[in-house]
């Protein structure tokens, strides 16, 4: 018998599990550090870790990173930084206005002391940074002015200097991250995409972007590790660029055709999560909830795949799924 992890990493590498893996923050095949030593979980309000619940006396929390006030939004479920003040008013001159955090702002071997046993060996783990680089333009100089300074040629220069400067500390953070708790993959969340379409062309993604997420997901696969990318949003069109920046997984929002992506995509190297689950209806029978998770299972399980754990289903589908696929893989 396989151990969640063994059986997560079959997947991912590309070979055969023993059942379809499923990932996701709790009572699923991996787990999550989000440690309240990086400040920007507080300050997001998604603290997960080996410690007491954390304790918001506020919806709004200021970040060591980049000194910036980030205020949680409870219907939406996340937290932004408020327009109207941008932290920087001039991308070619961030310097004067913030710094890049350093690695010695954090206490690694004391993270590790507290949370240790959090991180299941038996379980596939992950570490997250919550702002990538396009979200991080957004939170430092508002959207509006974000989005015209990626194709500004006269802002375009600032933006690489701290985008490099950037990847650079997210290699350190990684590094660290994985020598003290020797994770098989990291998250980086950076939403490329709104409801309709994508913030920029796979062009300009290619420009600015790309390179330097390029450049970490180098770094953690040196490390030995997977590379996720939260990416919300109807991005359809960036997947090329996600495949050429050395992505291993995507979960990507439901707006998008996510059945004909992973069609298109398969055997690309990059993996497909899926939420997508079933609508249960009230009463539903354990007869139909085991049929429908049969076809799900028929319907995913030969592509490039990993499941997503959802809210909202019954115990016995989940069930379902990791006794079918058995039947299913074992074929």
């Amino acid at each position: 018998m396989l151990t969640p992890k063994e059986n997560y990493r079959l997947r991912i590498n590309g070979e055969t599990p023993e059942w379809f893996p499923m990932h996701g923050y709790r009572q699923a095949d991996s787990c999550c550090l989000m440690p309240r030593m990086n400040k920007e979980f507080i300050a997001r309000h998604f603290v997960f870790d080996g410690e007491e619940p954390y304790q918001y006396g506020d919806n709004i929390y200021r970040s060591d990173w980049f000194d910036l006030d980030w205020e949680f939004v409870p219907a939406v479920g996340g937290a932004t930084v408020h327009p109207g003040s941008p932290k920087v008013p001039d991308i070619t001159h961030w310097e004067d206005y913030v710094s890049v955090p350093t690695i010695d702002m954090f206490d690694f071997a004391d993270c590790y002391e507290k949370n240790k046993d959090y991180v299941k060996k038996d379980l596939w783990s992950e570490t997250i940074i919550m702002t990538g680089f396009w979200e991080r333009l957004m939170s430092l100089m508002d959207v509006e002015n974000a989005a015209v300074a990626m194709i500004d040629e006269e802002q375009q220069e600032g933006i690489h200097r701290l985008f490099d400067q950037l990847s650079d500390f997210y290699c350190q953070y990684f590094t660290e991250m994985k020598k003290y708790f020797d994770f098989d993959m990291v998250q980086v969340h950076d939403d490329w995409g709104h409801q309709h379409s994508t913030f920029f062309s796979p062009d300009t993604a290619r420009e600015m972007i790309a390179p330097y997420f390029k450049k970490v997901a180098d770094c953690v696969h040196n490390l030995g590790m997977k590379f996720e990318l939260h990416s919300c949003g109807k991005n359809g069109p960036m997947v090329p660029v996600y495949i050429e920046m050395g992505i291993d997984l995507w979960a990507p929002q439901l707006m998008n055709d996510v059945y004909a992506l992973a069609q298109q995509y398969k055997g690309s190297g990059l993996y497909f999560g899926i939420h997508e689950t079933p609508k249960f209806r009230e009463g539903i029978t354990d007869e139909e909830v085991i049929q429908l998770a049969h076809e799900w299972v028929d319907k995913w399980a030969p592509l490039d795949t990993i499941g997503y754990l959802m809210m909202g289903f019954p115990d016995l589908f989940k069930e379902e799924i990791i006794s079918y696929s058995k039947e299913y893989f074992a074929k």
